[in-house]
C-alpha cells in the first residue's frame, strides 16, 4: 500500500512539475507574441510616417508646380490680351447693332 501511496504522489509531483512547465511555456509565448505585436506595430508606423512624409512633400511639389504653371499660363494669356489690337470702331458698331435688335425686340 505504501508503495502505491509513493507511486501515486510521484506522478501528482510529475503532472505538477508538468502544469508549472505549462504554465511558464504559456507565459512565455504570450511574451514573446506581445513583443512580435508591439515590434511589428513599430515597423508599421515607421513605414506608414515614412510613407506619409513622402506623399505629403510629393503633394506640396505637385501644388506648387501647378501653381507655377498657371501663373506662366495666366501671364502668357495676358500677354496675348495685349498684343491684339483693337478695333474700337467695330466694337462700337457691334454695340450698336445689338443696342438696336433690343430695344425692337
Amino acid at each position: 500500500m505504501q508503495e502505491e501511496i509513493n507511486v501515486i504522489s510521484h506522478l501528482l509531483s510529475v503532472e505538477k512539475n508538468a502544469s508549472v512547465l505549462i504554465d511558464n511555456a504559456v507565459r512565455e509565448a504570450d511574451s514573446r507574441t506581445t513583443q512580435a505585436r508591439n515590434q511589428a506595430n513599430s515597423q508599421f508606423k515607421s513605414e506608414y510616417d515614412k510613407c506619409l512624409s513622402q506623399m505629403e512633400a510629393d503633394y506640396e511639389n505637385t501644388i506648387q508646380r501647378r501653381k507655377a504653371e498657371h501663373e506662366e499660363e495666366l501671364d502668357q494669356f495676358k500677354l496675348d490680351l495685349e498684343s491684339r489690337t483693337r478695333d474700337y470702331n467695330a466694337f462700337n458698331k457691334l454695340l450698336d447693332n445689338l443696342l438696336k435688335q433690343t430695344k425692337s425686340v
